[in-house]
């Protein structure tokens, strides 16, 4: 039988799991990706009360983002192991990617190329591999995965035309438009592309023929702003 002290411990390892993804700009997609959690709306339901984290989670999450175990499991002490927060975008001048400040479909022309104007920063966050450049997502089409105002890291495909496996969220050119969608696991069309988005809360399937994409990059991560 749980007790209410117990009871009263593991809701508050909730909200500091829940805090530190906050804090850490981390979305339920990425704790997924990184074997953190079960699926990518554990997150969700964890902030809101519906779930509780597993041990196993807890433990992953501090190791792979520096945050302290003992804060994690008290609430005492600092909440990162040393004194500072591991990683953050930081926008200074150093050896990272360029962030355009900007929404995807403005940043990158009808061949696939990121656009320069001026304002553009270097953003470096290490923890996230190897991207092309940083950009602005202002679509709704993935939500609640890949929220609008998010800043996604893109990577661009050189052999999609060749092979393109599915369940990943990705930025399509073409001449006419650019939309973020997800890569379908059902491919069964070999002269189109089966995508998903997210319509009325509900996922829909969409085929783009295949000789009027310019460019696919992958979106290999996405961060709140604040």
């Amino acid at each position: 039988m749980t007790t209410d002290n117990e009871q009263t411990t593991v809701q508050g390892v909730a909200e500091r799991f829940a805090q530190a993804a906050e804090e850490l700009r981390l979305t339920g997609r990425q704790l997924y990706r990184d074997g953190i959690v079960a699926n990518d709306q554990v997150l969700s339901k964890i902030t809101h009360g519906w779930q509780k984290p597993t041990k196993k989670a807890i433990e992953l999450f501090c190791q792979k983002y520096g945050v302290s175990a003992a804060w994690m499991y008290t609430g005492e002490g600092n909440m990162y192991i040393g004194r500072t927060m591991p990683f953050a975008p930081t926008m200074e001048n150093v050896e990272g990617k360029l962030f355009y400040n900007t929404d995807f479909k403005l940043c990158i022309d009808n061949q696939g190329e990121p656009i320069p104007n001026g304002e553009e920063k270097p953003i470096y966050v290490p923890q996230i591999g190897v991207v092309d450049f940083w950009c602005l997502n202002l679509d709704d089409s993935l939500a609640p995965a890949i929220m609008p105002g998010d800043m996604i890291a893109l990577k661009k495909f050189s052999t999609w035309k060749e092979y393109l496996p599915g369940d990943f969220d990705c930025i399509v050119v073409t001449n006419g438009f650019k939309v973020l969608r997800k890569v379908s696991a059902k491919q069964d069309d070999e002269q189109s592309i089966v995508f998903i988005q997210m319509i009325d809360g509900k996922p829909v399937e969409s085929k783009i023929p295949k000789n009027i994409i310019v460019e696919i990059y992958s979106v290999v991560c996405n961060l709140h702003r604040r």
